[in-house]
Formats: structure tokens, sequence, C-alpha cells
């Protein structure tokens, strides 16, 4: 073995170059746009319907694995704990990322994306008339922050499954605008859609998020759905035509993708 003497130095030192084993990366499952949201917020900070928010990221990690009962009983539960009885809480305005981040992810199920926008409906909805009164500024925050991550559901309602695509179409009824300009003009070709029910909800829609006044006309069309949309006509006739379009689109197309997730599992 060659070596080198070094000046001043007590002892010898090799000259012969180390064996240099090649670096091997471990491969790292990227982190999901579901977790990435989920850990940026504390959750125990916030308060939900039944106290501190900090059980939201095991139900949505529930939600968003395993189909089976664990995950139906999840959804269920995370609605509760966001959205409980149509009243809004704290932990409801960082939940709209999350469950935005939910509604994009193409891996889950067509019922699970769905049922998870049917929730962002009914929190962009809750601003409208029937709310405590002491929820108003709320209300408007949440309101505000649906408005914001609309951009991020474009694809999903432009691309997205039927269902999916009638609860976001809602979605930016209740919210007054549109996902993107696309997402604008997908709503005016929905008017003319072959569903009597989805092209009624889309004119309404379409007059909202471009700010005119739905014609009360058109506001009795989603009314063939059943008798309870007739009654929530009549119970608040009083309304304006834009609040009265709101929650009609609102609730004939929660009626009609519950309907037509029924007839997917038939």
């Amino acid at each position: 073995m060659d070596t080198v003497e070094v000046v001043g130095a007590d002892a010898a030192v090799s000259t012969e170059l180390p064996v240099v084993l090649p670096v091997v990366h471990r491969s790292e499952a990227a982190v999901s746009e579901v977790d990435a949201e989920l850990d940026v917020v504390d959750w125990a900070a916030y308060q939900g319907a039944f106290g501190a928010a900090d059980v939201l990221p095991d139900l949505v990690r529930a939600v968003v694995g395993p189909p089976g009962a664990e995950q139906d009983e999840a959804l269920d539960l995370l609605w509760q704990v966001v959205n409980y009885e149509g009243a809004l809480y704290e932990v409801s305005v960082p939940a709209l990322r999350v469950l935005t981040a939910m509604v994009r992810d193409e891996r889950l199920a067509e019922d699970v994306r769905s049922g998870v926008a049917l929730l962002l409906l009914t929190m962009g909805a809750a601003h409208l008339p029937g709310e405590p009164a002491e929820q108003v500024d709320l209300q408007l925050e949440v309101l505000l922050a649906a408005q914001e991550v609309l951009p991020a559901l474009d694809r999903s309602f432009l691309d997205g499954p039927r269902t999916l695509q009638v609860a976001l179409l809602a979605f930016q009824a209740v919210t007054g605008d549109a996902t993107s300009a696309a997402g604008r003009a997908a709503i005016a070709r929905l008017v003319a859609d072959d569903d009597p029910l989805v092209a009624a909800i889309a004119s309404l829609t379409f007059d909202l998020v471009s700010g005119a006044v739905p014609a009360r006309g058109a506001v009795h069309r989603p009314g063939i759905l059943d008798e309870d949309i007739r009654e929530l006509i009549e119970d608040y006739a009083d309304l304006t035509d834009v609040t009265l379009a709101g929650m009609v689109v609102s609730e004939t197309a929660f009626a009609l993708v519950d309907r037509m997730l029924s007839a997917l599992e038939e």
C-alpha cells in the first residue's frame, strides 16, 4: 500500500481512494393534496360542532381510504363536524380547502367525490335565509372562502362524472361565481341539456353567476322534481328572485345527485 508522509503529523495517511458506494435514493410516496392541506392546519385550534376539531384529519383520511362502512360513517361524521344541521363553525373555513382537495382527487370513487361536493354545496348555501342571525359573519367568511376555491374545482366540473358536475354546478350558483370562463361556457351549454332538471338548474345558475336576475318562471321549473321543491318555493315566495333561485338550485341539485347515485348502485 502506498503512503505519503504528512509533515507535522504523527501518522502516515493512505493515498488509496476509499470505495464509494452508490447512493440509493429511497422512493417515497408523494404527499397527496389532501394530506398537504391537512398538515398545514392546527385542527385542534378550531371549534367544530362538538368541540375541538382535532378529529377532522382522521375522518378525512377514512373518507379517502378503502371503501366500506367505515368510509360511509366517516363522511357522515365529517359532515356533522363542519356543517351540523346547516350551521357553520370555526373549522368550516379551513375545511373548505381540504374538501376541495378531496373533490379533486380523481382516484376516489364517484360517489365519494360527489358526496363531498354536496357538503361543499350545503356550506356554500349556508348564507341563504333561514340560518341563525349570529352566524352572519361566519357565513360571509365561508362564502368568500368558497369563492376562492372555485378555480381549483374547474377541471372537476368540466371533466368530472355527471353527478359531480351537477353538484358543482349548484355550488357555483350558491357562491355566485363560476369556476372559470370555460366553466361559465359549460354552464351555458348545460342549459340545453337533455335532462330537463339539469337544464333548469343550469339556466338559473347561469343567471346567478352572470349577475342577472332569474325570471320568476325559471325559478318554478325545477319544481317538477318533487313536492318538496314546490313547497320550498311557496314557503319562501316573498324572497327576492335571486335568493330564491339559489335555494331552488341547491335543493334540486342535492335531490338530483342523490337520485343519480342511487341509480348507479342498482
